[in-house]
């Protein structure tokens, strides 16, 4: 009886110590978004680390579009290192979010939908001029994209197929 409290007692601390991780991805996401209507719509990863896009309900009745980063391996287990969502009706949604990585840079994930069909390739511009071309993958909801980069702001081409520009960030006026 006593060696069953003892073992009991060593469990108890156990998961105290070690917490109690997830053993997926999915799995520590849906942990923290319970909201109804809150569903993975894209899992990826940048620098070996895993981030999700998500629909992401707000109250007034519109779907915006979540990232939720995640750290930790296979190993050791899962844990969400930070989540934010964002809905605005515009052709082009955008939004961004810092993330320190192991070489101790802080890059920005720039990530959003496209709700304009004659978008068809995002240019994101670092903090030493190179152009990082954005993925956009198709869902089952709406075209998403994604880049990462180190800035100082931000600075983002939206082409049409022929290459003019459709949209830019920081806007600059044509005349």
């Amino acid at each position: 009886m006593r060696v069953y409290r003892i073992i009991l007692i060593l469990l108890f601390i156990s998961l105290i110590i070690c917490g109690c991780k997830s053993e997926t991805i999915e799995e520590e996401f849906y942990k923290t978004h319970k909201k109804k209507g809150q569903e993975i719509i894209y899992q990826g990863s940048v620098m070996k680390r895993p981030f999700i896009l998500y629909k992401a309900p707000f109250d007034n009745g519109n779907f915006g579009i979540g990232l939720a980063v995640i750290e930790g391996d296979e190993a050791t287990g899962w844990k969400l290192s930070s989540s934010n969502a964002m809905y605005n009706d515009a052709k082009l949604l955008i939004d961004q979010s810092g993330i320190n990585f192991k070489d101790n840079v802080r890059r920005y994930l720039i990530y959003g939908f496209i709700n304009d069909p004659e978008i068809n390739k995002i240019e994101i511009v670092d903090k030493n001029n190179q152009v990082i071309e954005a993925n956009i993958i198709q869902t089952n909801w709406k075209r998403v994209y994604y880049g990462l980069v180190e800035m100082n702001e931000l600075r983002l081409n939206a082409y049409n197929k022929n290459n003019k520009i459709l949209f830019e960030v920081p806007y600059k006026s044509k005349n």
